[in-house]
Protein backbone atom coordinates (compact mmCIF):
# COMPACT_ATOMS: atom_id res chain seq x y z
CA UNK A 1 0.00 0.00 0.00
CA UNK A 2 1.23 3.49 -0.83
CA UNK A 3 -0.11 4.73 2.47
CA UNK A 4 2.35 2.52 4.35
CA UNK A 5 5.21 4.19 2.51
CA UNK A 6 3.74 7.54 3.55
CA UNK A 7 3.64 6.48 7.20
CA UNK A 8 7.25 5.35 6.96
CA UNK A 9 8.52 8.79 5.96
CA UNK A 10 11.10 10.30 8.32
CA UNK A 11 9.15 13.44 9.29
CA UNK A 12 7.12 11.65 11.99
CA UNK A 13 9.49 9.27 13.82
CA UNK A 14 6.87 7.90 16.28
CA UNK A 15 4.44 6.95 13.50
CA UNK A 16 7.29 5.45 11.49
CA UNK A 17 8.32 3.34 14.49
CA UNK A 18 4.74 2.23 15.26
CA UNK A 19 4.12 1.35 11.63
CA UNK A 20 7.21 -0.83 11.47
CA UNK A 21 6.48 -2.47 14.81
CA UNK A 22 2.72 -3.00 14.75
CA UNK A 23 1.57 -2.84 11.13
CA UNK A 24 4.53 -4.49 9.39
CA UNK A 25 5.41 -6.70 12.38
CA UNK A 26 9.12 -5.94 12.08
CA UNK A 27 11.12 -8.18 14.47
CA UNK A 28 12.45 -6.48 17.59
CA UNK A 29 16.06 -7.20 16.63
CA UNK A 30 15.69 -5.82 13.11
CA UNK A 31 18.19 -2.95 12.51
CA UNK A 32 15.53 -0.84 10.79
CA UNK A 33 13.28 -0.98 13.85
CA UNK A 34 16.21 -0.19 16.13
CA UNK A 35 17.08 2.82 14.00
CA UNK A 36 13.48 4.01 14.07
CA UNK A 37 13.43 3.69 17.85
CA UNK A 38 16.65 5.68 18.15
CA UNK A 39 15.09 8.60 16.27
CA UNK A 40 11.95 8.98 18.39
CA UNK A 41 13.32 12.03 20.19
CA UNK A 42 13.76 13.83 16.87
CA UNK A 43 10.02 14.31 16.49
CA UNK A 44 9.39 17.99 15.75
CA UNK A 45 6.47 18.33 18.19
CA UNK A 46 8.39 16.72 21.04
CA UNK A 47 11.35 19.05 20.50
CA UNK A 48 9.10 22.11 20.36
CA UNK A 49 7.38 21.17 23.64
CA UNK A 50 10.73 20.64 25.34
CA UNK A 51 11.84 24.15 24.37
CA UNK A 52 9.33 25.31 26.99
CA UNK A 53 10.28 22.74 29.65
CA UNK A 54 11.37 25.39 32.14
CA UNK A 55 7.88 26.89 31.93
CA UNK A 56 5.94 23.79 33.00
CA UNK A 57 8.15 21.34 34.96
CA UNK A 58 8.01 22.02 38.67
CA UNK A 59 5.22 24.57 38.39
CA UNK A 60 2.85 23.08 40.97
CA UNK A 61 0.31 25.89 40.80
CA UNK A 62 -0.30 25.32 37.10
CA UNK A 63 0.05 21.56 36.93
CA UNK A 64 -3.52 21.14 35.72
CA UNK A 65 -3.51 24.15 33.40
CA UNK A 66 -5.23 23.13 30.17
CA UNK A 67 -2.90 22.37 27.27
CA UNK A 68 0.18 23.98 28.89
CA UNK A 69 0.46 22.50 32.39
CA UNK A 70 2.98 19.82 33.28
CA UNK A 71 0.44 16.99 33.50
CA UNK A 72 -0.71 17.74 29.97
CA UNK A 73 2.92 17.77 28.75
CA UNK A 74 3.62 14.45 30.44
CA UNK A 75 0.66 12.92 28.62
CA UNK A 76 1.55 14.47 25.27
CA UNK A 77 5.19 13.38 25.52
CA UNK A 78 4.05 9.87 26.37
CA UNK A 79 1.75 9.78 23.36
CA UNK A 80 4.67 10.87 21.17
CA UNK A 81 6.84 8.03 22.59
CA UNK A 82 9.45 10.38 23.99
CA UNK A 83 12.35 9.04 26.07
CA UNK A 84 11.44 9.47 29.72
CA UNK A 85 15.09 9.14 30.73
CA UNK A 86 16.07 12.18 28.65
CA UNK A 87 17.53 14.86 30.98
CA UNK A 88 14.91 17.34 29.75
CA UNK A 89 12.10 15.02 30.87
CA UNK A 90 13.39 12.79 33.69
CA UNK A 91 13.47 15.49 36.43
CA UNK A 92 9.85 16.39 35.73
CA UNK A 93 8.81 12.76 35.92
CA UNK A 94 10.71 12.32 39.19
CA UNK A 95 8.82 15.24 40.70
CA UNK A 96 5.49 13.87 39.53
CA UNK A 97 6.26 10.41 40.90
CA UNK A 98 7.45 11.79 44.23
CA UNK A 99 4.52 14.10 44.93
CA UNK A 100 1.69 12.08 43.39
CA UNK A 101 -0.72 15.00 43.75
CA UNK A 102 -2.53 13.81 40.64
CA UNK A 103 -3.70 10.67 42.48
CA UNK A 104 -6.88 11.09 44.51
CA UNK A 105 -9.18 8.48 45.97
CA UNK A 106 -12.26 10.27 44.70
CA UNK A 107 -10.65 12.42 42.02
CA UNK A 108 -10.74 12.26 38.22
CA UNK A 109 -9.92 8.75 37.09
CA UNK A 110 -9.36 9.95 33.53
CA UNK A 111 -6.37 12.02 34.68
CA UNK A 112 -4.93 9.14 36.69
CA UNK A 113 -5.32 6.74 33.75
CA UNK A 114 -3.79 9.21 31.31
CA UNK A 115 -0.77 9.84 33.53
CA UNK A 116 -0.22 6.15 34.25
CA UNK A 117 -0.40 5.39 30.53
CA UNK A 118 2.04 8.23 29.81
CA UNK A 119 4.50 7.05 32.46
CA UNK A 120 4.42 3.58 30.96
CA UNK A 121 5.05 4.87 27.43
CA UNK A 122 7.90 6.99 28.79
CA UNK A 123 9.62 3.93 30.20
CA UNK A 124 8.35 3.82 33.79
CA UNK A 125 5.85 0.98 33.49
CA UNK A 126 7.79 -1.19 35.94
CA UNK A 127 8.02 1.57 38.55
CA UNK A 128 6.35 0.33 41.79
CA UNK A 129 4.19 3.43 42.01
CA UNK A 130 2.85 2.98 38.48
CA UNK A 131 1.99 -0.65 39.17
CA UNK A 132 0.46 0.22 42.53
CA UNK A 133 -1.73 3.00 41.18
CA UNK A 134 -2.86 0.98 38.15
CA UNK A 135 -4.04 -1.72 40.53
CA UNK A 136 -5.77 0.86 42.76
CA UNK A 137 -7.51 2.31 39.71
CA UNK A 138 -8.74 -1.14 38.68
CA UNK A 139 -10.05 -1.88 42.17
CA UNK A 140 -11.88 1.41 42.22
CA UNK A 141 -13.62 0.58 38.92
CA UNK A 142 -14.65 -2.82 40.30
CA UNK A 143 -15.90 -1.33 43.56
CA UNK A 144 -17.96 1.34 41.80
CA UNK A 145 -19.13 -0.91 38.97
CA UNK A 146 -17.72 1.57 36.48
CA UNK A 147 -16.18 5.04 36.51
CA UNK A 148 -17.66 7.07 39.32
CA UNK A 149 -17.24 10.80 38.81
CA UNK A 150 -18.61 13.85 40.59
CA UNK A 151 -20.03 15.10 37.29
CA UNK A 152 -22.33 12.06 37.16
CA UNK A 153 -24.44 13.65 39.89
CA UNK A 154 -25.69 16.00 37.16
CA UNK A 155 -26.05 13.35 34.47
CA UNK A 156 -28.64 10.73 33.57
CA UNK A 157 -25.81 8.25 33.05
CA UNK A 158 -25.07 5.98 36.03
CA UNK A 159 -21.29 6.24 35.43
CA UNK A 160 -18.84 8.17 33.29
CA UNK A 161 -18.69 6.84 29.74
CA UNK A 162 -16.35 9.33 28.09
CA UNK A 163 -13.28 8.22 30.07
CA UNK A 164 -13.67 4.49 29.42
CA UNK A 165 -11.22 4.38 26.47
CA UNK A 166 -8.59 6.13 28.62
CA UNK A 167 -8.82 3.53 31.37
CA UNK A 168 -8.87 0.66 28.89
CA UNK A 169 -5.72 1.98 27.21
CA UNK A 170 -4.09 2.22 30.62
CA UNK A 171 -4.98 -1.36 31.55
CA UNK A 172 -3.99 -2.65 28.10
CA UNK A 173 -0.37 -1.72 28.85
CA UNK A 174 -0.14 -4.46 31.44
CA UNK A 175 0.78 -7.70 29.63
CA UNK A 176 -2.07 -10.26 29.87
CA UNK A 177 0.03 -12.54 32.08
CA UNK A 178 0.58 -9.68 34.55
CA UNK A 179 -3.03 -8.54 34.83
CA UNK A 180 -4.42 -8.98 38.29
CA UNK A 181 -7.97 -10.19 39.01
CA UNK A 182 -8.99 -6.56 39.62
CA UNK A 183 -7.57 -5.45 36.26
CA UNK A 184 -9.31 -8.28 34.44
CA UNK A 185 -12.61 -7.43 36.13
CA UNK A 186 -12.21 -3.71 35.41
CA UNK A 187 -11.51 -4.44 31.74
CA UNK A 188 -14.55 -6.71 31.57
CA UNK A 189 -16.78 -4.03 33.11
CA UNK A 190 -15.58 -1.16 30.92
CA UNK A 191 -15.26 -3.07 27.66
CA UNK A 192 -18.59 -4.75 28.29
CA UNK A 193 -20.31 -1.41 28.71
CA UNK A 194 -18.80 -0.12 25.48
CA UNK A 195 -20.02 -3.19 23.61
CA UNK A 196 -23.48 -2.76 25.10
CA UNK A 197 -23.63 0.72 23.56
CA UNK A 198 -21.96 -0.04 20.22
CA UNK A 199 -19.05 2.11 21.44
CA UNK A 200 -20.56 5.54 20.72
CA UNK A 201 -24.35 5.16 21.12
CA UNK A 202 -24.63 6.17 24.76
CA UNK A 203 -26.13 9.67 25.12
CA UNK A 204 -29.46 9.43 27.03
CA UNK A 205 -32.39 10.06 24.69
CA UNK A 206 -33.97 12.42 27.23
CA UNK A 207 -30.78 14.43 27.73
CA UNK A 208 -32.22 17.63 26.26
CA UNK A 209 -35.24 17.52 28.57
CA UNK A 210 -33.01 16.81 31.55
CA UNK A 211 -30.79 19.80 30.75
CA UNK A 212 -33.92 21.96 30.75
CA UNK A 213 -34.60 20.76 34.31
CA UNK A 214 -31.05 21.62 35.36
CA UNK A 215 -31.46 25.13 33.96
CA UNK A 216 -34.16 25.71 36.60
CA UNK A 217 -31.61 25.17 39.34
CA UNK A 218 -32.41 27.94 41.87
CA UNK A 219 -28.83 28.13 43.13
CA UNK A 220 -27.82 28.17 46.77
CA UNK A 221 -29.49 31.52 47.38
CA UNK A 222 -32.86 30.24 46.17
CA UNK A 223 -33.00 27.21 48.45
CA UNK A 224 -34.31 26.96 52.00
CA UNK A 225 -31.78 26.99 54.82
CA UNK A 226 -29.98 23.69 55.17
CA UNK A 227 -30.65 22.59 51.58
CA UNK A 228 -27.90 22.14 49.00
CA UNK A 229 -27.84 22.44 45.23
CA UNK A 230 -26.44 18.91 45.04
CA UNK A 231 -29.41 17.53 46.91
CA UNK A 232 -31.83 19.57 44.78
CA UNK A 233 -30.28 18.06 41.64
CA UNK A 234 -30.32 14.56 43.13
CA UNK A 235 -34.01 14.82 44.01
CA UNK A 236 -34.95 16.13 40.56
CA UNK A 237 -32.83 13.46 38.90
CA UNK A 238 -34.51 10.66 40.84
CA UNK A 239 -37.92 12.08 40.00
CA UNK A 240 -37.04 12.54 36.31
CA UNK A 241 -35.73 8.99 35.96
CA UNK A 242 -38.75 7.56 37.77
CA UNK A 243 -41.17 9.42 35.49
CA UNK A 244 -39.38 9.36 32.14
CA UNK A 245 -36.30 7.20 32.37
CA UNK A 246 -33.05 8.07 30.57
CA UNK A 247 -34.57 7.53 27.12
CA UNK A 248 -33.25 5.40 24.27
CA UNK A 249 -29.50 6.03 23.84
CA UNK A 250 -28.32 8.17 20.92
CA UNK A 251 -24.91 8.50 19.23
CA UNK A 252 -22.39 10.87 20.78
CA UNK A 253 -21.89 13.54 18.06
CA UNK A 254 -18.43 14.56 19.25
CA UNK A 255 -17.15 11.01 18.96
CA UNK A 256 -17.79 11.06 15.22
CA UNK A 257 -14.99 13.60 14.66
CA UNK A 258 -11.50 12.17 14.89
CA UNK A 259 -8.53 14.02 16.36
CA UNK A 260 -5.19 13.56 18.05
CA UNK A 261 -4.16 14.14 20.76
CA UNK A 262 -7.43 14.14 22.70
CA UNK A 263 -6.41 14.08 26.38
CA UNK A 264 -9.53 13.64 28.55
CA UNK A 265 -11.97 13.52 25.62
CA UNK A 266 -12.33 10.59 23.25
CA UNK A 267 -13.78 9.48 19.92
CA UNK A 268 -14.77 6.29 18.10
CA UNK A 269 -11.28 5.74 16.73
CA UNK A 270 -9.56 5.94 20.10
CA UNK A 271 -12.21 3.73 21.69
CA UNK A 272 -11.83 1.09 18.99
CA UNK A 273 -8.05 1.34 19.26
CA UNK A 274 -8.30 0.66 23.00
CA UNK A 275 -10.46 -2.41 22.34
CA UNK A 276 -8.03 -3.62 19.69
CA UNK A 277 -5.10 -3.21 22.10
CA UNK A 278 -6.98 -5.49 24.50
CA UNK A 279 -7.41 -8.06 21.73
CA UNK A 280 -11.20 -7.73 21.83
CA UNK A 281 -12.77 -10.04 19.23
CA UNK A 282 -14.97 -8.69 16.46
CA UNK A 283 -18.69 -8.82 17.18
CA UNK A 284 -21.99 -7.43 15.91
CA UNK A 285 -21.73 -4.66 18.52
CA UNK A 286 -18.64 -3.29 16.76
CA UNK A 287 -20.03 -3.23 13.24
CA UNK A 288 -21.36 0.35 13.42
CA UNK A 289 -18.20 2.00 14.82
CA UNK A 290 -16.03 0.00 12.45
CA UNK A 291 -18.14 1.18 9.53
CA UNK A 292 -17.76 4.79 10.66
CA UNK A 293 -13.99 4.38 10.59
CA UNK A 294 -14.03 2.78 7.14
CA UNK A 295 -16.27 5.50 5.70
CA UNK A 296 -13.83 8.20 6.83
CA UNK A 297 -10.99 6.74 4.78
CA UNK A 298 -10.07 8.95 1.83
CA UNK A 299 -9.74 7.46 -1.69
CA UNK A 300 -5.97 7.27 -1.19
CA UNK A 301 -6.29 5.36 2.08
CA UNK A 302 -5.74 8.13 4.64
CA UNK A 303 -7.74 9.71 7.46
CA UNK A 304 -8.32 13.45 7.97
CA UNK A 305 -7.64 15.40 11.17
CA UNK A 306 -11.15 16.66 11.99
CA UNK A 307 -10.48 18.29 15.33
CA UNK A 308 -7.32 19.57 16.88
CA UNK A 309 -5.69 21.23 19.87
CA UNK A 310 -3.49 23.30 17.57
CA UNK A 311 -3.04 26.84 18.77
CA UNK A 312 -3.52 25.71 22.38
CA UNK A 313 -0.53 23.41 22.91
CA UNK A 314 3.12 24.43 22.99
CA UNK A 315 3.37 22.98 19.48
CA UNK A 316 0.89 22.17 16.71
CA UNK A 317 0.36 18.51 15.77
CA UNK A 318 -0.23 18.12 12.03
CA UNK A 319 -2.92 20.27 10.37
CA UNK A 320 -6.66 20.26 10.85
CA UNK A 321 -8.54 19.38 7.68
CA UNK A 322 -5.54 17.58 6.19
CA UNK A 323 -4.51 13.90 6.12
CA UNK A 324 -3.11 12.78 9.47
CA UNK A 325 -0.37 10.20 9.85
CA UNK A 326 -1.35 9.64 13.46
CA UNK A 327 -5.01 8.98 12.69
CA UNK A 328 -4.13 6.88 9.67
CA UNK A 329 -1.86 4.68 11.78
CA UNK A 330 -4.55 4.24 14.47
CA UNK A 331 -7.22 3.47 11.87
CA UNK A 332 -5.08 0.90 10.07
CA UNK A 333 -4.22 -0.72 13.40
CA UNK A 334 -7.92 -0.99 14.23
CA UNK A 335 -8.87 -2.32 10.80
CA UNK A 336 -6.01 -4.81 10.86
CA UNK A 337 -7.31 -6.18 14.16
CA UNK A 338 -11.04 -6.18 13.47
CA UNK A 339 -10.76 -6.85 9.74
CA UNK A 340 -10.95 -4.63 6.69
CA UNK A 341 -7.40 -3.50 5.92
CA UNK A 342 -4.24 -4.83 4.39
CA UNK A 343 -0.91 -3.61 5.73
CA UNK A 344 1.23 -4.93 2.92
CA UNK A 345 4.12 -2.55 2.23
Amino acid sequence: MRVIGWLLEEDNPPVRYLTLKNLLRTPEKDPELARARSRLMRYRVTLEILKHANRFWGDGDKAYEKYNGKYWQLIFLGQFLADGKDPRIAPGIAEILDHRKWVSGDGPQCLTANILAALTRLGYGSHPMVQQEREALARRVVKDGGIDCAAMAYSLLPACYMAQPKLLLCFSQAPPKDRTPAMKSAIEILAGRMLEHEVYVYVPGNQKEWLAVLERNPGRGGLPAGHTVKQWVSDRRDQFLAERGPGAPKPKPGWLKFGFPLHYNSDILEAMYALAELNTPMSAALEKPLQVIKEKMTPDGKWIMERSLNGKMWADVEEKGKPSKWLTYFALRVLAHFGGASTAK
